[in-house]
């Protein structure tokens, strides 16, 4: 039997695809916010319109209502919007909702869609906290995480079963990665990493070492005047243009099963990168590294992937871990992990008192101005390790 997380997610686009937004409640259509319509399982289920008899907040709310004793399906008051004023952010919809009577189930649910739009990227209907019977004026969330590949966002009231629901008071607005998402398909599925990691340049959704930030208008700046931008593309991919260390970057990524990849120019160098589940891919200008995972034992081998140089080789070895290995990685952080990655590192450097390894890629000392890794005593970007990893 699917979950109502499945069969709302999955009859939702099927409904709006087949009818264009147009499944609407049309006698109550007229008297609906402006960008706002009803949509239903089937036809005249459900009624919605305006109320202005006992609102909780301000002078009106928009109501949900069953006008059959036992419907089967459901009901929602919607709208639809495409996500690139969100892309890159956490997004939360949040609305004061009361309900009176309901036999079954209300709530709030929001929807980011990507290119595939019955496989939806994040997804949340109040499942877990359903509002049922009479309930009285209160603001409940929805929140969820908006990928650089996300087309679309979709959100609204859910009414299954008998009664009425109000809705009023909507916000949308972006928020910092201190509050928890509420997506029902990350708590399906293993819990999506809050940081990740290349090498020893450490990043999160919204900050890349100590330097590059995320803006509220989607851009990454840093402290040296330097910005990088990402914009997604008709194919599928994200454009990311700006500068980096004060060299233009012209690059195109994509990714797809699972393997990512970086394609265009970083000033004067071209630049080809892959990271994928069998091998990495590091080409840049005249400088070339492909390395290949090796099985890892240590305490990490959950959040981390560990490439090796092929035997015979000068040995060198690089960690990918967390967020870089997400299905949808953040953009920025793993591109500029990527290409700042030493690909000269194959050369034993002299050692002084704390330096790396000489079988550790790290970004090269001195690249990038307040994003390396803490510093050791010789001036090198000492490699970041996760708490009770042993080496």
């Amino acid at each position: 039997m699917r979950s109502w997380m499945k069969w709302l997610g999955t009859s939702l686009a099927g409904v709006l695809l087949a009818t264009g937004g147009a499944a609407r409640a049309e006698d109550a259509q007229k008297s609906l916010p402006k960008g706002w319509f009803v949509t239903e399982s089937a036809p005249k289920l459900y009624a919605s319109g305006l109320d202005t008899g006992a609102p909780c907040e301000g002078p009106r709310s928009a109501y949900l209502r069953s006008v059959q004793e036992s419907p089967s399906g459901y009901g929602t008051f919607m709208q639809a919007f495409d996500a690139e004023a969100f892309r890159g952010k956490r997004l939360r919809f949040s609305a004061v909702v009361r309900t009176e009577d309901v036999k079954g189930w209300a709530g709030l649910w929001m929807r980011v869609e990507g290119a595939e739009s019955l496989e939806p990227l994040a997804f949340d209907n109040m499942q877990s906290r359903a509002l049922t019977g009479t309930t009285a004026c209160k603001r409940h969330e929805v929140v969820l995480d908006v990928p650089q590949e996300a087309r679309a966002i979709m959100a609204g009231l859910l009414l299954s079963g008998t009664g009425t629901a109000w809705i009023e008071a909507v916000r949308f607005e972006p928020v910092d990665t201190r509050v928890p998402v509420t997506n029902l398909i990350a708590d399906a599925a293993p819990r999506r990493p809050s940081g990740g990691r290349i090498g020893g340049l450490s990043f999160s959704a919204d900050t890349l070492g100590n330097g590059l930030r995320l803006q509220p208008d989607g851009s990454w700046k840093d402290t040296d005047a330097n910005v990088l931008t990402a914009k997604a593309t008709e194919d599928g991919g994200v454009r990311v243009e700006g500068a980096l260390l004060h060299r233009a970057v012209r690059l195109t990524v994509k990714t797809t099963g699972g393997t990512t990849l970086v394609q265009g120019d970083w000033g004067s160098d071209a630049v080809h990168l892959t990271l994928g589940p069998d091998k990495l891919v590091l080409k840049r200008g005249i400088h070339t590294r492909e390395l290949v995972p090796e099985e890892d034992t240590s305490a990490e081998k959950e959040a981390c992937r560990r490439y090796r140089t092929p035997p015979g080789t000068t040995r060198g070895v690089l960690d990918v871990c967390g967020l870089a290995l997400d299905k949808a990685p953040p953009v920025i952080p793993l591109v500029v992990g990527l290409l700042t990655t030493d690909l000269g590192a194959s050369r034993t450097p002299a050692l002084g008192p704390g330096a790396a390894p000489p079988d550790r890629l790290t970004p090269r000392t001195g690249m990038i101005p307040n994003i390396q890794g803490p510093m050791n005593p010789a001036g090198r970007a000492a490699p970041l390790r996760t708490p009770g990893t042993q080496r």
